[in-house]
């Protein structure tokens, strides 16, 4: 009897053992399985970049052969140079840095102003309001296009900065807030109520208490707000009508009309100036990464 119980017990433990076996070989083919999509996933995106990169430093003839050339057969550094010497980018960068340098702290101020009153205070017709404002981020940009510099013409502030960073400092856009927001109602409550009970206001509860704790939720407004002006091409188009003025993504369309003027093409050129703007991005993300990612995630926290 005893050593039927023993066999019995020894198969179980072979069984069990096998089950153990299967789902541990199982979990290392789930794990395989998904870094290998991550991994194509991860080449496709970045083949654009890397295609921007090689070609930056091809020749014109190269760019334009038939048989592409995933590698410049002779590098030419000094199509980087050359940017610079054909049109003025130097300058066009600098104004596109003065733009993300005013929208940015607009964005962030207003923008966690809005949201801290829609997530600590209760007022009339809160929800509503909130809910007319996600609503506007349904209103495509071009509907509005026409009212909006019909009343930027009428104040004379075409070829200002003006349109282009104004709203930055009213609000910082829908999203912005619905953001900020997301990430306020999952820092708790019990916060403030000790800060008002040592004598502090809301203001000096949201300066002194939420903000520093909203660092990821911030950093996150700020990338997304440096991306959104950085790339902006329709809004500077609209609004910049003289050279000077324009913004590195308006410059560079200018690159398509050299060919035309001086029968010399520059798509190299082009290229160049692409990969040239791609790099404050490249820093951006690399540096602030773990935040971004933080603040995305704590952001859908709660509802």
């Amino acid at each position: 009897m005893a050593t039927a119980t023993e066999t019995t017990r020894v198969s179980s433990l072979g069984t069990h053992s096998q089950q153990t076996s299967k789902l541990h070989k199982g979990r290392i083919a789930g794990k395989v399985i998904t870094y290998l999509l991550l991994t194509i996933s991860g080449l496709i995106f970045a083949f654009p970049l890397f295609w921007t990169a090689s070609s930056s430093l091809q020749t014109w003839q190269e760019l334009r052969s038939y048989s592409p050339h995933l590698f410049p057969s002779d590098p030419q550094w000094g199509n980087y140079a050359d940017v610079f010497q054909a049109v003025p980018f130097a300058r066009w960068l600098l104004n596109s840095f003065l733009i993300v340098a005013i929208t940015i702290p607009g964005t962030i101020l207003t923008a966690t102003l809005t949201a801290y009153a829609f997530a600590r205070f209760n007022f009339i017709g809160k929800n509503v309001w909130f809910v007319l404002m996600l609503s506007t981020m349904m209103i495509p940009a071009t509907v509005t296009l026409i009212p909006q510099y019909l009343l930027w013409f009428k104040l004379k502030m075409i070829n200002t900065y003006v349109p282009l960073t104004i709203g930055a400092w009213l609000g910082g856009g829908a999203f912005m807030v619905f953001l900020l927001r997301q990430f306020i109602l999952s820092l708790p409550r019990e916060l403030d109520e000790a800060a008002e009970i040592d004598g502090a206001n809301p203001v000096r509860v949201l300066f002194s208490i939420i903000m520093p704790l909203m660092k990821p939720a911030l950093t996150t407004v700020a990338i997304l707000q440096f991306l959104g002006d950085w790339n902006a091409f329709f809004g500077p188009f609209i609004y910049l009508n003289r050279q000077p003025l324009y913004t590195a993504a308006v410059g560079l369309r200018y690159f398509q009309y050299i060919p035309l003027e001086t029968n010399d093409p520059r798509d190299h050129l082009l290229m160049a100036s692409a990969a040239i703007m791609t790099i404050p991005v490249l820093i951006l993300f690399a540096a602030a990464q773990r935040y971004f990612i933080s603040g995305v995630v704590m952001s859908g926290l709660k509802l």
